[in-house]
């Protein structure tokens, strides 16, 4: 009963936000391009900037909030033009994620991103 009771303990340990939003934490390409964002968790919601940059810079995702397994919701700059669209973030799998950005709804568009690195550390400087 005892190794029951941990292996529960365990597995409810696992299954936490805070280890599902881990999966996603790192650095990842945009599919044909060089591209290269570092994600991470910015007070328990989903971040991204260019990896090593200042902490002034720019955060590309902002503020994206889980709203599904593997899902998270919010905001997208594109440095380009200076405008901020809705976001999706799917972890599709441990080496994939797809990013979706919206003007409006049915007006949306995905990219593939791959996993190149893990993270190392908080981006934001702290």
């Amino acid at each position: 009963m005892k190794t029951f009771v941990k292996a529960v303990a365990l597995l409810l340990v696992l299954a936490s936000p805070c280890q599902a939003a881990e999966a996603v934490h790192g650095v990842w390409a945009r599919k044909g391009h060089d591209d290269r964002l570092e994600f991470f968790d910015c007070d328990g919601q989903l971040c991204a900037r260019e990896p090593g940059a200042d902490a002034k810079a720019p955060m590309i995702v902002r503020h994206a909030k889980k709203t599904a397994p593997n899902q998270w919701k919010g905001d997208i700059f594109n440095p380009e033009n200076g405008k901020i669209y809705s976001a999706t973030v799917t972890l599709d799998s441990a080496t994939q994620m797809t990013l979706t950005g919206c003007l409006i709804a049915p007006l949306c568009q995905s990219e593939t991103w791959t996993r190149v690195g893990k993270s190392g550390g908080d981006p934001r400087g702290k």
